[in-house]
């Protein structure tokens, strides 16, 4: 297996070694090198500083001695002779030599009295007159160097002490034999040169060899340099000790040859570069032998195993030359390759299985329409998300990385989130729970989890499907069969209450018509009456409510509908709508420039905006805002999908908001069911948004209410648009004419109603024949062939009345019919076909209409034959 690191071939490995050896040796060599010439120096430094310090000591002591002889022969009694008689003269001076100097007995002028180097043959100086140093000397002891020694013409180190009275003792030191002496003592090996200058190191005293070329020469006329890497006089490099002479302060620089003293060392490190040559040799040779009989063995078995592998046959045979060990590694070799080869293919076939498992798992995940989470089954930390989840929660798939899976779920879901842990059954199914996306909705989600296992951890895996819509559908089709249910049994009831209706409001009327005359004359009769017209109004109040039960139902008589501009009823109701509101609720209108026509009831459309004007005035007793706003809007199959009872097409909408307390939820899922109420008793009957329910479902339109608690309530209503123009009411009003003795076949199995009826018909002018049952209605057509009209109830006991209408068609041809009903048109739909072109009168029927719609009918029929169809409802 390859890494990321660079491996270099052995013989890399090799020439790196006989570099590093070349390296070090030649590192060892030269630092060697250097100490031995440090050492060198050190050391020729050492025996110069000794050999200056000796000689110093040397000269120190011949001066010292030079100066005790000088002053004892001043001091010396026997001097005075010497002055005296010069030919007594007997003055020794030796310092280890002949030519080292001389002692002088000296007269004032500087003519010499005695000497011990008495001058040779053919001298003439004997005297020192006019010496620079005589006057000083006369007067005091002198001690100056350099001088020129007159005698022998050599710079020499001169010495006086005076007699009193007499002259003065002079004492000549030779420099130049000063520093020969210092040379031959202490010059050693090292053949040292020996240098003397003054005190303040200006000029040359002396110098060994060669020093009557040096002496009294000024130093900064020289190449001298006593420090450092110093330079004699001549520029050669040497290497000096220095000592002070005692009492003189002479200086005495003993220097050594550099180059002498550093020679030894550079034949050491020549002498070491020549062995590390000679070992560099025998590494380039065993590098060699390396080479030939290990690396290209190794060499040849790497070709070998890259051949097999790239060919992908590893049961071969690798063979190699060379060593034992290297031998033995290529028969290694062929064994590892073929169980390589065989492990290799087991290997392929697992990570096939394993990559065909992952390929088919990924797809699964990744392909899934439902949002799919991985949690960790401990902490809920959410380790996993697919696309799905991504694209449902509305949030990246990073930050749902983030979140625990708690953190998907409401926030009053806490049972919920603690059933998703750990402690969870093993697969739990369709778990309802409430999860909340980016944006804040609330979404109901049903979610499968179960155990699994990623990346090495103890994970759940939960498939969520979003059952909002499901649920929305759900509730609205049981409110749907809830409504339809009690629709249908209040039309039910509606059909006995009429009956009753029409008996009371009939007869309590006739009643009361019939005590107007008496009470107008009669005080006595006036309460009577009055009480009567309180149970008229009491019926006509019971027959309003009778109305809207059925308008809830949808199954009261159709109602008059004809194209119309929605934009035209909200702005006639304007002043209505403000005046019942009041002056402490704001109406707004918003109504739609382009309007389309819709076709329905104007009177019910008004009877809908007053019932949510005043439930919305109820809904704000401090006052507050409603708004009416009209819309076109066009349905499409998404949301007839998500509306049931919604078809596709052009509506105009009407929406009524108002900013009153609102509702909750479950008053929301009861507010189009009849005679339900929030209101205090004795304050509503429940039915005005059913009733608007009601008119809106029959017109064939959609109603919805939207509200929340203390923020309003929001009604929508969708009507149908039409294409027809509106055609103005023209019709002129009507009034029914007296009966004219018309025989009047009257079958109804009610005999309160019949009796009721019977009597409104014979008081308007026409003649009744009555009967409680088909039988009796037949026999009694037998018997009056000139009937005019026949008057039946539309379902009887024995035979419908539609059923009866035909059989008497066939003893009387066009005879015109009256349909009465108590029950609605939806029930008569199912239960009984009404021709076309009769006239259906739905209970409870007042005497003015009972009266009009029978002289139309009789007239029409007079003057046409058969009626055309005609309905009425009141």
């Amino acid at each position: 297996m390859r890494t990321g690191r660079r491996r270099w071939p052995l013989r890399s490995y090799l020439v790196a070694l006989l570099v590093l050896f070349v390296v070090t040796a030649g590192a060892g060599i030269y630092a060697g090198w250097v100490q031995a010439r440090n050492d060198a120096v050190s050391a020729a430094r050492a025996d110069a500083s000794m050999a200056a310090d000796l000689a110093a000591r040397q000269i120190g002591e011949n001066l010292a001695t030079v100066r005790g002889t000088v002053e004892s022969v001043a001091s010396s009694p026997g001097v005075a002779q010497v002055f005296a008689n010069p030919d007594a003269c007997q003055l020794a001076f030796s310092l280890g030599g002949a030519d080292d100097g001389h002692l002088d007995v000296l007269r004032p002028d500087g003519t010499v009295a005695c000497s011990s180097r008495p001058a040779a043959a053919g001298q003439t100086a004997n005297t020192y007159a006019g010496a620079s140093w005589l006057p000083g000397a006369v007067r005091t002891p002198q001690a100056v160097a350099p001088v020129r020694d007159d005698r022998t013409g050599r710079p020499a180190f001169l010495v006086t002490a005076v007699v009193p009275g007499l002259g003065l003792v002079a004492a000549f030191v030779d420099l130049t034999a000063l520093g020969n002496a210092a040379g031959d003592l202490f010059g050693g090996t090292r053949h040292l040169e020996f240098l003397i200058t003054t005190k303040d190191h200006a000029t040359v005293l002396t110098r060994w060899p060669d020093g009557l070329r040096w002496a009294g020469t000024a130093v900064s006329g020289t190449r001298l340099r006593t420090t450092g890497l110093g330079v004699d006089v001549t520029g050669l490099p040497r290497l000096y000790g220095r000592a002070a002479v005692e009492d003189t302060g002479w200086q005495v620089f003993a220097g050594a040859d550099r180059a002498a003293a550093l020679a030894d060392a550079d034949r050491l490190a020549r002498r070491q570069a020549l062995i590390a040559a000679l070992g560099l040799f025998a590494g380039l040779l065993a590098m060699v032998v390396v080479q030939r009989r290990v690396t290209t063995p190794i060499g040849n078995l790497r070709t070998a195993v890259r051949a097999a592998t790239a060919s992908g046959n590893l049961d071969t045979t690798v063979s190699v030359t060379g060593p034992r060990e290297v031998a033995e590694l290529g028969e290694e070799f062929t064994t590892l390759l073929a169980t390589v080869d065989r492990e290799l293919q087991e290997r392929r076939r697992a990570e096939e299985a394993a990559r065909e498992h992952e390929r088919n798992y990924r797809q699964m995940f990744e392909a899934s329409p439902n949002p799919v989470v991985l949690f960790d089954a401990d902490t809920l930390d959410i380790v996993a998300v697919n696309p799905a989840a991504v694209a449902y929660y509305g949030r990246p798939g990073d930050t749902l990385l983030t979140m625990t899976y708690t953190g998907l779920l409401a926030p009053d879901d806490g049972d919920s989130a603690n059933a998703a842990g750990a402690a969870a059954e093993p697969v739990e199914r369709d778990r309802p729970q409430r999860h909340i996306k980016h944006d804040g909705t609330i979404a109901e989600v049903s979610v499968t989890t179960y155990p699994t296992s990623f990346a090495g951890r103890k994970v759940r895996c939960a498939v969520i499907t979003d059952v909002t819509e499901r649920e929305h559908l759900q509730r609205r089709l049981r409110q749907s069969d809830r409504l339809e249910s009690l629709g249908q049994l209040a039309a039910g009831v509606a059909h006995d209450f009429n009956n009753l209706l029409g008996i009371i409001n009939g007869y309590a009327g006739m009643a009361a018509a019939d005590l107007e005359p008496v009470a107008a004359a009669d005080p006595a009769w006036r309460t009577l009456h009055a009480d009567l017209t309180e149970i008229v109004a009491a019926g006509d109040r019971a027959t309003a409510l009778t109305r809207q039960l059925l308008s809830f139902a949808r199954a009261d008589p159709a109602p008059e509908t004809r194209p119309l501009d929605l934009n035209t009823v909200v702005t006639e109701l304007d002043t209505l709508l403000r005046r019942s509101l009041g002056e402490d609720i704001a109406l707004i209108t918003d109504l739609t420039a382009q309007p389309w026509r819709i076709k329905a009831d104007p009177g019910r459309l008004e009877q809908v905006l007053v019932n949510l004007a005043v439930n919305a005035r109820d809904a704000m007793p401090g006052g507050g805002t409603l708004t009416i706003e009209t819309a076109p809007v066009t349905v499409d199959e998404h949301y007839a999908a998500q509306h049931p009872g919604v078809r596709t097409g052009r509506y105009m909408q009407l929406r009524v908001s108002d900013s009153g307390t609102g509702m909750d939820k479950a008053t929301l899922e009861r507010a189009f069911e009849p005679f339900f109420t929030t209101k205090p008793k004795g304050h509503g009957t429940g039915l005005g948004l059913a009733t608007i329910y009601g008119i809106i479902t029959q017109a064939g339109g959609h109603a919805q209410i939207y509200s929340e608690l203390g923020h309003g309530t929001t009604i929508t209503a969708l009507l149908p648009a039409t294409d027809d123009l509106a055609e103005p009411d023209t019709a002129p009003v009507q009034r029914h004419r007296p009966g004219a003795g018309e025989t009047i076949l009257l079958v109804e199995d009610d005999d309160s109603l019949r009796a009721i009826t019977e009597r409104i018909l014979h008081n308007a002018g026409y003649t009744v024949l009555s009967a409680a049952t088909v039988a009796d209605a037949q026999h009694l057509a037998r018997t009056h062939p000139g009937l005019a009209l026949l008057l039946t109830d539309v379902i009887l006991p024995d035979m419908h009345g539609p059923a009866l209408a035909s059989a008497l068609h066939g003893t009387h041809p066009g005879l015109p019919v009256i349909y009465l009903s108590g029950y609605t048109e939806t029930i008569l739909a199912t239960r009984s076909t009404i021709p076309a072109g009769s006239t259906l009168l739905t209970k409870p029927v007042s005497a003015h209409q009972l009266l009009h719609t029978v002289a139309r009918v009789l007239d029409h029929a007079a003057a046409e034959g058969p009626s055309p169809v005609s309905r009425h409802a009141e």
